[in-house]
């Protein structure tokens, strides 16, 4: 029995500097590296998750007082503080123009939740003056027409059983512009005699291929992750964006992480409301969903969006996951500065 302490010391060290190591290599892949192959391009997308274990590694260095084990949790902690430390960090307050106070609001309410009273508390309770509905299903649009009508009277409702269903409706009278390929949600509104442009974006996922091992027990595992087609997609966007005039607010749901190329091309044009305002990682999906045998309570990735061009300042950005559907709700103050 006295060969049990050294053995389970030895693997508790060997498990902490296979993790530490293996988590430190992986981190230079990400800041370096991160198109190299399909598996680190999706790793990268949850790479924050892969820190939660250094937590338990703090815990056990500092109960045991090795000095092996402190260094085994300090370098992924400084690793961790050097990719993500910004986004904890306090935002400045920006100066403020003179000018209107606007509140938007964007949700995919998933197509197969017809869970109205749910969907239809939350947009009262945020008091948005617009808001933009992904996978908006047949239910809910009548829903939004029979019981909101008197609060938001000027809507734009294309509703579908399936995920292609969009809406927005607005407290402002809403006017039609250039028709955008794939979203037609695109309108402008009178604000104090500026026409603001919202548009509605739904980008649809593509690129995880999956099989069932033969030799496995027929356990399904990835072979395959490509993001070509959604930075395609955010691309011809941008393209189609690019002509429009005056404050331009685009908003919905990208299905493209905040560490991927589709982010970085729209955060190059655009002004990410949440990351310009609130500290954190600002998670949205998926909430309480069921993949295959797990079950997810809380957001792991950040996929929804509210982004600004033109003359807008961003006051305030805030996350609201509603019972009913797999993302959360995104909220966005902003001031539109007088002429």
């Amino acid at each position: 029995m006295h060969y049990v302490k050294p053995l389970f010391t030895w693997g508790l060290y060997a498990g902490a500097t296979f993790y530490s190591g293996g988590l430190l290599a992986f981190a230079l892949l990400w800041s370096f590296a991160p198109e190299a192959t399909w598996w680190i391009a999706l790793s990268n997308v949850f790479a924050a998750l892969f820190f939660i274990p250094v937590l338990l590694l703090i815990l056990i260095a500092a109960l045991t007082r090795s000095r092996w084990l402190i260094t085994m949790a300090a370098a992924p902690s400084l690793a961790f503080l050097l990719m993500f430390g910004s986004l904890f960090l306090p935002r400045p307050s920006p100066a403020l123009p003179a000018g209107r106070d606007l509140r938007v609001a964007t949700f995919n309410q998933l197509y197969s939740d017809e869970n109205q009273a749910q969907l239809l508390a939350a947009i009262r309770q945020q008091d948005a003056d617009i808001v933009a509905i992904q996978e908006l299903n047949t239910t809910v649009a009548a829903a939004l027409q029979r019981e909101l009508l008197a609060d938001y009277p000027y809507q734009l409702l294309d509703p579908y059983d399936a995920p292609g269903g969009l809406g927005l409706i607005s407290r402002y009278p809403l006017a039609a512009v250039q028709q955008l390929a794939g979203q037609p949600n695109a309108l402008a509104f009178d604000l104090d005699g500026q026409a603001v442009t919202v548009v509605n974006v739904h980008v649809h996922f593509s690129g995880i291929s999956a099989v069932r091992s033969e030799r496995f027990f027929g356990l399904p595992y990835l072979r395959m992750y490509d993001r070509d087609g959604r930075l395609n997609q955010v691309e011809g966007l941008l393209d189609e964006l690019a002509p429009i005039q005056g404050p331009l607010i685009v908003l919905g749901d990208f299905n493209t992480g905040d560490r991927e190329p589709g982010y970085a091309a729209m955060s190059a044009q655009f002004r990410d409301l949440f990351r310009e305002t609130t500290p954190g990682f600002g998670y949205t999906f998926p909430y309480q969903r069921r993949m295959g045998p797990l079950y997810i309570p809380v957001p792991l990735v950040r996929i929804d969006y509210i982004w600004a061009r033109g003359p807008l300042t961003p006051l305030a950005t805030s996350v609201h996951c509603v019972t009913g559907s797999d993302h959360c709700m995104i909220v966005a103050d902003l001031r539109l500065a007088t002429p």
